[in-house]
């Protein structure tokens, strides 16, 4: 199957798609209300909270992150709270060709395919993610060794893409050999990365599905950029350098236990009441607005069907 052209989303499409993905967080919120779990926005969604009172006006998505225990609960309560003809709970467990360590709540009867992306048979629609928070050693050596791992796990989870969308040979070519490995692989491979704390309550928590702060910003800045950057990170302060290093770290585990609501669009949503630190760490100036180039969707969409919905 060929890889797709980008779509042009025009403004009445995007602000369509928001608000049927808000729709799906009223109910992850009622949910989690009624069941007394935890969640807190998270990435561009927190910064649309605090920033704009609600979505980004160019975001295409919302994300939501709660600690393990509270994500394993809510999938497990949502097997009967949700509206089964109106949503899909999809995880690893639910869909077998679903290739994410995290969970989302899709709605039914939409669709919604990335670009490089439209030969993976996972089910697909509109979506809002929920990334659970395990536990980041407080020891180097052992971090060291679970970030090695995550990054290997991540990799074979991605290789299905990575096989067609890398952008070098040698990249296409690694990717094709890790594609063998069966997705299961992957969920001995995070078995293990939890098991490295021996059930401790680390002081850190990341979502090990996910890049880290420092991968992230190394595949959007490009090499030549991230060079310079590293170079002025050299030139720090003592003290400001390993501010940076804790950011690095992971997020504290305590953020989680001090929830807030706060408004976002007509809906009153959980953000961590640690939102400053938390939004100061990812993004430093958050309330400074990006250039007018930047303001547009992050991620490129092939296939977008509203079904019932448009």
């Amino acid at each position: 199957m060929e890889i797709r052209e980008a779509l042009t989303v025009d403004n009445e499409t995007l602000r369509k798609m928001q608000l049927l993905e808000l729709g799906i967080l009223k109910e992850i919120d009622a949910v989690c209300r009624k069941h007394g779990l935890r969640y807190t926005l998270c990435g561009g969604s927190m910064l649309g909270a605090i920033r704009h009172g609600g979505i980004i006006p160019w975001d295409d998505d919302i994300d939501v992150t709660m600690l393990r225990d509270d994500y394993d609960r809510f999938f497990e309560v949502c097997k009967t709270e949700l509206d089964a003809d109106k949503y899909f709970v999809q995880t690893m467990a639910t869909d077998p060709d679903y290739r994410l360590t995290y969970g989302r709540i899709l709605l039914k009867g939409t669709k919604f395919v990335r670009v490089g992306q439209e030969h993976i048979r996972a089910r697909n629609g509109l979506f809002v993610d929920i990334f659970p928070r395990d536990g980041k050693s407080d020891f180097f050596l052992i971090r060291k060794l679970q970030s090695i791992l995550a990054k290997f796990m991540r990799k074979i989870l991605y290789s299905p893409v990575g096989a067609r969308r890398s952008k070098s040979m040698p990249g296409r070519w690694g990717f094709r050999v890790l594609r063998h490995f069966p997705r299961k692989s992957a969920l001995h491979i995070l078995n293990v990365i939890n098991f490295l704390n021996l059930g401790k309550k680390t002081e850190r928590v990341v979502c090990w599905g996910l890049m880290s702060n420092k991968e992230r910003r190394k595949l959007e800045m490009g090499r030549e950029a991230y060079k310079a950057y590293k170079k002025k990170i050299r030139g720090l302060p003592p003290e400001e350098k390993k501010k940076r290093k804790e950011r690095d770290r992971g997020i504290c585990r305590e953020w989680f236990y001090q929830i807030e609501d706060l408004p976002f669009e007509d809906m009153e949503a959980m953000v961590t009441s640690a939102w400053d630190t938390w939004l100061t760490w990812n993004y430093d100036d958050y309330m400074k607005l990006p250039p007018v180039e930047k303001r547009k969707i992050h991620q490129t969409v092939s296939q977008i069907d509203f079904g019932g919905y448009a």
